[in-house]
């Protein structure tokens, strides 16, 4: 019988597909952080040194050796087996094989959900520069519904794993800023100005949020609220950071003022890159 195929889930709690098709989660804290630093370093072997020092970041007690060990072999028995052709060095198929000098998670190709989302977000992004935008606004949009929280939300603080978590909210977090130019591309203004909003309202001093509120509510006529964003965000970086937005915030914000927004279709295939032709594709 050929066994299952698995589905690693990191894009919020840590969870994986069982043999019967269904997502389990591991219960012990320490398991859910072994199985985590070994999906962020999948197909590499991680020295058993270093997951001491990433299992207990504050310093490893005399017995963690020997609990790594117990950790693993109930990693063992809840992930789903593997053909033994594609682990020859584990035992019964496991996919989670001792390669000293530690250990390392067999992952294939699609088997874990950022890496289908990578895949996803990049092939979307390159339908946006075709200007191929509603193609592009679904696959981000699919991309993105693939996030179920923060990464790793029940997983505790690892230090040596934090660069990747951080790469990976970048990465949703400019999907997230794709998908607006797309949606806006296609004349969606009013549609994206909750989310928007509710943007704006997490990421403070991000600015290309606010730019493209503001572009969103200039297009949905609502001129003096999108004035209103400029300020506050002129505000805040001020407050907080204590220099001015950036140039194409302030040409925006001259625009409103000046009243010339007469291009703002232009404005927004500009920023995607995108073909003005193709507007509304």
């Amino acid at each position: 019988m050929t066994p299952a195929p698995v589905r690693y889930c990191i894009l919020g709690p840590l969870e994986f597909r069982g043999p019967d098709g269904a997502f389990r989660m591991v219960s012990q804290a320490k398991c859910r952080a072994l199985l985590a630093v070994l999906l962020v370093n999948a197909g590499r072997t991680v020295p058993a040194g270093e997951l001491l020092e990433q299992l207990w970041p504050g310093g490893a007690p005399k017995s963690a050796p020997k609990l790594v060990q117990q950790y693993v072999h109930r990693l063992r028995r809840a992930l789903p087996a593997a053909p033994p052709e594609r682990c020859p060095a584990g035992r019964g198929g496991s996919r989670l094989l001792t390669s000293p000098p530690g250990y390392r998670l067999a992952v294939d190709s699609g088997e874990l959900d950022a890496d289908r989302f990578t895949a996803l977000a990049r092939a979307a992004r390159g339908f946006l520069a075709e200007g191929r935008t509603g193609q592009a606004a679904e696959g981000l949009r699919r991309a993105l519904d693939m996030w179920r929280g923060p990464l790793l939300a029940d997983v505790p603080d690892i230090p040596a794993i934090t660069a990747e978590l951080v790469r990976l909210e970048e990465a949703r977090l400019a999907a997230t800023e794709a998908w607006v130019w797309a949606e806006l591309h296609r004349g969606h203004a009013q549609d994206v100005v909750p989310e928007l909003e509710i943007l704006v309202a997490a990421h403070p001093l991000r600015e290309s949020f606010r730019h493209q509120l503001m572009i969103a509510l200039c297009l949905s006529g609502r001129r003096a609220d999108a004035l209103g964003a400029a300020r506050q965000l002129r505000h805040v970086l001020a407050e907080e950071l204590g220099i001015r937005p950036g140039a194409e915030v302030l040409a925006m914000e001259q625009a409103i003022i000046r009243d010339s927004l007469a291009d703002l279709p232009g404005l927004v295939s500009k920023a995607i890159g995108a073909p003005p032709a193709a507007r509304g594709v």
